[in-house]
């Protein structure tokens, strides 16, 4: 008896614009931007990791939607730097589908 190949987890277009230019990554649903940036060279930025210093802060561009829910931490975060509300922090923030982002990385 073969076995069935397991099915190939759902995969999502990130575009990130930077001073570098623009680039496009295949993911997988569901991760977040640190797992991307884990696995990819990106100009995405990390320093706490624990939406406390904003280092890693970016604009969203399309689909916004297809990011995960603010966390708690985030929204107070954001609130407390008057963040745009287009802006969130790629430590908190899950792909869940196709979008495109802005990275100040100069």
């Amino acid at each position: 008896m073969s076995k069935e190949p397991e099915p190939k987890a759902p995969k999502a277009k990130v575009t990130i614009k930077s001073s570098r230019g623009m680039a496009t990554y295949e993911v997988r649903r569901g991760i977040g931007f640190q797992a991307l940036c884990t696995q990819h060279e990106t100009p995405i930025e990390f320093d706490c990791r624990e939406a406390d210093c904003g280092i890693c802060i970016f604009k969203v561009l399309a689909n916004a939607e297809h990011l995960s829910k603010q966390t708690g931490m985030e929204e107070d975060f954001l609130k407390a730097m008057r963040a745009d509300p287009d802006e969130r922090l790629a430590c908190q923030t899950r792909i869940q589908g196709d979008v495109t982002i802005q990275v100040d990385d100069t």
